[in-house]
């Protein structure tokens, strides 16, 4: 086995060219050796190792060759049992998905929270009809006329972002 350095990829087809595959470009010995491997991610891993990256590669064969682990020199910060999946572009983390032991599940930091939105937004109008019923009938009482209220939290709603 031997270690070489990112330098490029593209999509290729596999070294049967039956399908579609990430192929690196890797540093092995010196600038000039950059020989093309196959890289294999785990399954349900749609990842390309940024450049610079540190890469595993295995020789399966004569002329085949795949990177099967890879290094991006960030530091790591999980605990055992933990797990961080991120983006990140010239070796600072952009975007990232932390899940903790604890069953938390981060995303992007944690100063602040989820919520259901659509159990959040029924429980509050259920909340506005009681109340605007008995505003309703205190105003009736001493001659007046309640003309109700509703809050709209339409905003608040995150699309790209669901929960159980």
């Amino acid at each position: 086995m031997t270690t070489g350095i990112v330098t490029g990829y593209e999509i290729g087809k596999n070294k049967t060219g039956t399908k579609d595959v990430v192929l690196l470009q890797v540093r092995i010995t010196d600038k000039t050796d950059i020989q093309t491997v196959e890289l294999m991610n785990n399954p349900g891993d749609d990842s390309v190792p940024a450049l610079d990256s540190r890469v595993a590669i295995l020789e399966v064969g004569p002329a085949w060759k795949i990177g099967i682990a890879v290094s991006d020199n960030i530091t790591p910060i999980m605990q055992d049992g933990e797990k961080r999946i991120y983006s990140q572009d010239s070796g600072v983390v952009k975007a990232f998905v932390a899940m903790l032991k604890s069953g938390i599940i981060e995303i992007n930091g944690n100063t602040d929270f989820a919520v259901r939105f659509n159990a959040l937004n029924t429980a509050l109008q259920a909340f506005l009809t009681d109340l605007n019923t008995k505003l309703g009938i205190a105003f009736t009482a001493v001659g007046g006329t309640w003309p109700g209220t509703s809050v709209d939290i339409s905003g608040a709603k995150i699309d790209e972002v669901k929960v159980k």
